[in-house]
């Protein structure tokens, strides 16, 4: 991330970002470091390591709105993105 993104990031009000990922996913690692790098705060869920019985329900759910189980699912306020679509991203983080 160049410095007049990190720049544009500290001029916006941080956004709620929630993310959805495997501890597995090259993706999902690459999500959470790029997002760090920026100076995003931001929660997630590794489903894989969640108890089984917890995991299965999560997994019900999403299989409601993303039914090929794509990973990472990236929540910016109420706007999910399925699967890592880094320029998307950006445009919700107001980078791009």
């Amino acid at each position: 991330m160049t410095r007049a993104q990190k720049n544009a990031v500290a001029k916006k009000q941080q956004p709620e970002i929630r993310l959805i990922t495997l501890s597995t996913c090259f993706f999902c690692s690459t999500l959470k470091k790029q997002l760090k790098e920026a100076g995003f705060q931001y929660s997630f869920t590794d489903l894989d390591l969640l108890p089984e019985s917890e995991r299965d329900e999560q997994m019900e759910e999403l299989r409601k709105f993303n039914p090929e189980e794509s990973f990472p699912i990236t929540i910016i306020d109420n706007v999910a993105i399925v699967g890592y679509q880094e320029e998307r991203i950006k445009k919700e983080l107001g980078l791009s």
